[in-house]
């Protein structure tokens, strides 16, 4: 092997490394965006189902039918979970919390029996809330229906303009992924561009051209997205041994799909924009590569 042949062969391994390193680096960025959508989205949900709607029962209402209304609830599609407490155990709750036997020195038991409902994440809502605190007021069994309004319609508005603001910087930052990764890849094809034309001169057909170029832009994709998955599962694994409550939150199925739509998406981006990079010096002039 030549000196010359060497280095042009050094020369294409260094550029196929550079090339595969940015497309991971692109993707990497790409898919540490999607990650901090689904922990969002996962501590929205778990937000949204901390959310509790206390029901209140008069007291004439005995704790046998408050059961089967709490277990009736509980079959309900909006409810996630209900607990029921009854008068003695309201009682004996309310009485660790003052540090005094407050029965005895009233002389009976004031508190009603209770059902604390918490709702599915896409149902708890403040318009949903509203909607059925009139349908559970206008049962003669409930008295009242308590739950922080003001709190809840306060972090709902604040944990949509949060899942805005991120969709707008996701957008953003998939369109700078795109231009980075398609410059990368013409770059790399332009470095070959003489090569293309001669290919073309001594009669190759475009598609005889074009595909060693485009199984190549397969692969690099391919190589980019795993090591981009890696890197995303090793800050996955460090962010979770640092924060707290962070691997309870952890969604199995969405993160393999983010694993899957960061690998899928390389291949099919550098697939494309190899492609067009290819297309363009397969039409262009002879004159025009200077």
């Amino acid at each position: 092997m030549t000196a010359e042949q060497s280095f042009q062969k050094r020369r294409l391994r260094s550029s196929y490394f550079t090339s595969v390193v940015s497309i991971a680096m692109v993707l990497f960025m790409l898919g540490l965006m999607g990650l901090l959508l689904i922990n969002a989205r996962k501590l929205t949900d778990v937000t949204r189902e901390a959310f509790t709607v206390t029901l209140f029962f008069r007291d004439s209402v005995d704790d046998a039918r408050v059961q089967q209304f709490s277990d009736s609830l509980r079959r309900l599609d909006f409810v996630k979970s209900t607990t029921f407490t009854t008068r003695e155990q309201a009682a004996e709750n309310f009485s660790k919390e003052l540090g005094e036997d407050f029965v005895d020195f009233l002389g009976y038991n004031p508190l009603p029996p209770s059902v604390d409902v918490n709702f599915k994440p896409e149902f708890a809502n403040s318009a949903y809330f509203a909607k059925t605190e009139r349908e559970w007021l206008a049962n003669p069994m409930v008295e009242q229906v308590s739950y922080p309004r003001n709190l809840i319609n306060k972090i709902v508005d604040n944990m949509q303009k949060l899942s805005w603001f991120f969709l707008a910087f996701g957008a953003v930052l998939t369109l700078i992924a795109v231009t980075l990764i398609n410059n990368t890849i013409r770059l790399a094809i332009y470095s070959k561009r003489f090569l293309i034309k001669t290919m073309l001169l001594v009669g190759a057909t475009a598609g005889f051209v074009r595909g060693p170029f485009l199984r190549t832009g397969l692969l690099q994709g391919f190589v980019g997205g795993i090591i981009a998955v890696l890197l995303i599962a090793g800050v996955l694994l460090l962010a979770e041994s640092r924060i707290e409550g962070l691997r309870e939150i952890r969604d199995l199925k969405l993160l393999g799909l983010l694993a899957g739509g960061v690998v899928v998406g390389g291949i099919i981006l550098s697939w494309i924009c190899t492609f067009f990079a290819v297309r363009k010096y397969l039409n262009l002039k002879t004159d025009s590569l200077y």
